[in-house]
């Protein structure tokens, strides 16, 4: 990945977890993991995991489903068109994943 690439996908992620800490304000959001990958069909994408910190009984499902559609708007204006899919983490589980 270039440095132009990067400085990018770090302007995503930033992106994303401001609006995730909004968004999901009943959790703490943590950390936001974001890499490029392709779909099914070859398509670029982008794979986003948002850990957070708090019981998830606490995740707002409402906010769940319309995250995507509400975050695309902003992302689209820095330039950015990959679909964002959406993964929600507990810190501990993350943990044990790494």
């Amino acid at each position: 990945m270039t440095d132009a690439g990067q400085r990018h996908l770090e302007e995503v992620t930033g992106i994303i977890e401001e609006f995730a800490k909004r968004e999901l304000d009943r959790v703490q959001t943590v950390a936001v993991d974001v890499k490029e990958a392709n779909d099914h069909d070859g398509d670029p994408i982008l794979r986003v995991t948002v850990v957070y910190e708090g019981d998830y009984k606490r995740l707002d499902p409402s906010k769940l489903l319309g995250f995507v559609r509400h975050l695309r708007p902003a992302l689209s204006e820095r330039g950015e068109e990959r679909f964002p899919v959406m993964s929600y983490i507990s810190r501990e589980d993350y943990a044990a994943t790494a």
